[in-house]
């Protein structure tokens, strides 16, 4: 999980960086390259929390625990993953079609 977290991180972070580049100068860094890189970026990202939401709503169940607010903590942090999951996904469908725009 804090795997994700770091990866997704760090992805975002070079992507605000870049787009704020390309916003103050008018130039693209890497020209192919970035589009390349936000393309095979959103592709690991959106698996990434595609694994975190099945391991998230795959182990709820299997632990039986009397406390029962520990298993709706878990329920809503899978819900958050899947939604981070389905806008990942989108994400991904804007950057392939980007990619073959540009190629």
């Amino acid at each position: 999980m804090l795997f994700t977290i770091v990866i997704g991180f760090v992805h975002t972070i070079l992507q605000i960086a870049f787009t704020i580049f390309h916003l103050v100068s008018g130039q693209n860094i890497g020209g192919r390259f970035w589009v390349h890189f936000e393309f095979y970026g959103d592709k690991v990202a959106s698996h990434l929390l595609a694994t975190g939401t099945a391991a998230s709503f795959g182990i709820s169940p299997v632990i039986n625990s009397q406390d029962q607010t520990f298993l709706k903590k878990g329920y809503i942090v899978a819900s958050i993953l899947l939604i981070a999951f389905l806008f990942s996904a989108i994400s991904s469908i804007f950057s392939s079609l980007s990619l073959h725009n540009r190629s």
